[in-house]
This record gives C-alpha cells, structure tokens and sequence, in this order.
C-alpha cells in the first residue's frame, strides 16, 4: 500500500459517492483531494457566493488535516480552482484572514475555469501538508 486513506465521518463521503480518499497519508506527508462547498447530505453550500464556499472549504481542509495527524500551519502547497476571477477574489480573501500567512508562505496555485463537476460550485481547493508527527 502506497499510504493510508483519511477519511472524516462528518463530511460528505468522498469514498462512497466518489470513489476516492478525502486524504492520502504518506510517511510524512498529506495529499488532500480537491473540497468543495458540499455538506454532509450532498447540498451546495454558499451557492453563487465564493468567499461562503472557500469558508466552508477551509473548515473541510482543517478537519481533514486534524484527522491526519496534521493543521493548517503544515500546509505546503495549495492548489485553488475557481470559476471566473471574482471567485479567485473570494478565495484569496478568505485565505487573508486565516492563520496562513506564516513563514514560510506556502505556494499557490490559482487557476480560473469555466465550471467545475456541478454547476452551483464556484471553488475546489487541495492542499499538500508536510507534518512533523
């Protein structure tokens, strides 16, 4: 086995309804599938309202972290697709007043497309997280 799956009870079950890990564990490192604004039941939350969705998503990402044994100040990488520039607007805003901006800074990836899987989602964001645990 290449690393151990986290999965989080409390979110919406990527292993059920998507057939992948909400997170892949390896030796040290957490490589966390892209979280949407997706609640439990499969209802979008925040719909048309980017800095809601990167809000909710964060929180997803935290206790996916947690869960690994990892926190948000372990973030090395962040990865941030969001439809149409208003909505990278509305991520990086969010990202401004959480407790990211520590050194070192991780580096970002922000990329501005067309749609995602389902028409109401304005943001995916993943993360890779080097833990020292």
């Amino acid at each position: 086995m290449f690393g151990t799956p986290i999965n989080v009870e409390s979110l919406f079950s990527y292993r059920d309804n998507l057939q992948i890990s909400h997170a892949v564990r390896t030796a040290n490192t957490v490589y966390i599938s892209g979280q949407v604004a997706v609640d439990p039941e499969g209802n979008v939350v925040g719909e048309g309202d980017a800095e809601v969705q990167a809000e909710y998503i964060w929180g997803n990402i935290e206790k996916v972290l947690q869960e690994a044994g990892s926190g948000l100040d372990e973030i090395v990488k962040i990865f941030v697709f969001a439809v149409g520039a208003k909505s990278v607007k509305g991520a990086w805003d969010v990202r401004k007043r959480m407790s990211l901006g520590r050194d070192p800074l991780p580096c970002v990836t922000s990329i501005a497309v067309s749609g995602l899987f389902r028409p109401d989602l304005l943001l995916e964001i993943d993360v890779v997280a080097v833990t020292g645990n």
